[in-house]
């Protein structure tokens, strides 16, 4: 049993308590997160983490002040992407497998259960450090949502789905915030190499990868910057996280 199952949860109206480096906003319900966010931006201290009151999904960003070009800006998609599976793994049963997919899904038992995505301030190119980045993820807790819009050729699934049980929205967001800064810590320290080695190791091999325009590609693998590497018609392409919505559209859960 996790550490973090309590015979008392948490009250989903009272704010997780985070690190002293973060600071909570709670966002209305129907509001999207990530929009207001990026919104918010420009004028927010570093640190800010926005969530939603909803309770069926943990859906939070992250307003950071980056002190890397936009280029290394991409790594913050898997830094949050592998703080979001141990933050899985502590609060759920071991049975619940956890991977990962570019653009930035995250699946549960190899259904489709949430996402990542990053923006950053307009720069005028990749050396250029943007004035502030945003990176959030959304992940549904229970089961009564809808179909995701973007086809993925995977079943819809919730943490509760899988065998998760009752994970409170608080507790989820407190663990995924100590994960995403021990991660942060440790790619301060030794690079982007660990990182990408840990998303590798959980990366679903199983799953499609579509562009915008309904083309195929085949995976590659991540180069230095965070960029991937994928294969089509033959060609290597190196897709950026930043700039997902050229290749990919919008993509979100419902």
């Amino acid at each position: 049993m996790s550490l973090y199952y309590e015979p008392d949860p948490a009250n989903e109206n009272d704010p997780p308590l985070l690190p002293p480096i973060l600071t909570p906003i709670p966002v209305v319900k129907d509001v999207d997160v990530f929009a207001k966010a990026i919104a918010v931006a420009g004028k927010s201290e570093t640190g800010t983490v926005l969530y939603s009151e909803n309770p069926e999904y943990v859906e939070v960003a992250i307003i950071l002040s980056p002190e890397v070009p936009k280029i290394k800006c991409n790594q913050m998609l898997y830094i949050l992407m592998v703080a979001a599976g141990d933050a899985i793994g502590a609060l759920a049963p071991p049975e619940v497998a956890v991977t990962y997919s570019f653009p930035g899904f995250i699946f549960l038992n190899r259904g489709e259960a949430g996402f990542v995505k990053i923006e950053v301030a307009p720069s005028t190119d990749d050396k250029s450090i943007p004035d502030w980045m945003v990176v959030g993820l959304k992940l549904r807790l229970n089961n009564n949502i809808e179909i995701s819009e973007h086809e993925i050729n995977a079943d819809i699934t919730s943490l509760a789905d899988e065998g998760g049980g009752y994970v409170s929205r608080t507790r989820a967001i407190e663990s995924l915030s100590r994960h995403f800064l021990a991660w942060v810590s440790q790619w301060e320290d030794e690079g982007f190499k660990p990182v990408s080695e840990a998303w590798n190791n959980r990366r679903e091999e199983t799953k499609l990868i579509s562009l915008k325009n309904g083309q195929e590609v085949s995976w590659v693998g991540l180069d230095e910057n965070g960029l991937a590497i994928v294969k089509s018609n033959g060609k290597e392409l190196f897709l950026s996280p930043v700039d997902i919505s050229e290749q990919f559209g919008d993509i979100d859960l419902t």
